[in-house]
């Protein structure tokens, strides 16, 4: 059986999505073949789960499908070698003549059918609207995102890692574009702060990044000489072995956030104008979820009028590095 799903979000949306492809296996068995629809670097989140067969990369989701080379390799990839299963989890029409010209025995979501999501629900629980729409209620058990990348003794061996360690991500690329104010971000002097209060206990402490990102490490430094800096070393795989490895990660509302949560990595997530308990690393009966917010009164603002007026992330700033390591030593 052959089957493709598409979902071409960014990072946590398509860790989101790895929720479906246990529910998938289980209902049609080890035999089938799955293959993913994503964004362009995203498709790299599967690259080594032996789960997924292909992966279609979309250099531009939104470019019209008559001028978009990569939705027509789709497509005339399934007049080639048709599909039993389709299932579009974008609630946009992004995809919709995808969806229309592809070859499939069954196609699920839209233009076909658009799903009422629940307010006030998870993300991962609104997929699960689309899942229940075809799938029994036993898989929709297990629909839980889960993501497998290098292996973490691997990892841990190519950078020369310590086997206790834990990991930071302290960038955050949700930048306010009217602002310039990055609302999700935790101030710089609070990582300094708590980066050389981490460099003098036990576990080795790895900060991670991308290579993109050098500006804005660059006001780390100097690191201590304890900790690891893999900023712009590490693949998407890579990533996942090495906080799948870890003791813990600490990061705000972002990417590897989400990764912990799907690896069953605890996480501490710093947390202010955005709903955590919506678009949040999503908690599961198998992993370690702390959420460090200051809940202030005009918290949560993303996406509202209150987040175009905020001149000074008081939600952020009052998360203290001293709150965090007591937040860390409690589960000690």
């Amino acid at each position: 059986m052959r089957i493709l799903i598409i979902r071409a979000g960014a990072l946590g949306d398509t860790a989101y999505a790895s929720s479906i492809i246990d529910p998938i296996i289980f209902t049609y068995g080890k035999a089938i073949t799955i293959d993913w629809v994503a964004k362009s670097g995203i498709g790299s989140l599967f690259q080594s789960d032996p789960r997924i067969n292909r992966i279609f990369e979309l250099k531009s989701r939104r470019s019209p499908f008559f001028i978009n080379p990569r939705k027509w390799a789709i497509v005339t990839a399934s007049w080639k070698n048709p599909y039993d299963l389709i299932v579009n989890l974008e609630t946009g029409p992004l995809f919709n003549t995808v969806m229309r010209l592809v070859k499939a025995k069954q196609k699920i979501g839209s233009p076909y059918k658009h799903f009422r999501v629940p307010t006030g629900k998870h993300a991962v629980e609104h997929l699960h609207v689309i899942y229940k729409s075809f799938m029994k209620d036993d898989a929709i058990k297990i629909a839980q995102p889960h993501l497998e990348g290098t292996a973490s003794v691997d990892v841990i061996n190519s950078f020369g890692l310590r086997k206790d360690y834990i990991v930071l991500a302290p960038s955050n690329s949700h930048h306010n574009a009217s602002s310039g104010i990055n609302h999700r971000a935790w101030p710089v002097s609070h990582w300094k702060q708590l980066i050389h209060s981490l460099s003098g206990i036990s576990k080795q402490v790895v900060i991670i990044g991308s290579h993109k990102e050098g500006t804005y490490f660059a006001q780390l430094d100097p690191l201590p000489d304890a900790v690891v800096s893999l900023v712009g070393k590490t693949n998407i795989p890579d990533l996942i072995g090495l906080i799948s490895g870890a003791a813990l990660l600490i990061t705000t509302d972002t990417g590897p956030s989400h990764i912990a949560a799907a690896v069953n990595t605890p996480v501490y997530a710093l947390i202010g104008p955005t709903n955590f308990r919506q678009t949040g690393p999503f908690k599961t009966e198998k992993n370690i979820i702390r959420i460090l917010s200051s809940n202030l009164p005009c918290s949560p603002c993303y996406n509202t009028p209150v987040l175009s007026q905020c001149q000074d992330n008081q939600c952020m700033k009052t998360i203290t590095p001293e709150r965090v390591i007591a937040a860390i030593m409690e589960e000690a």
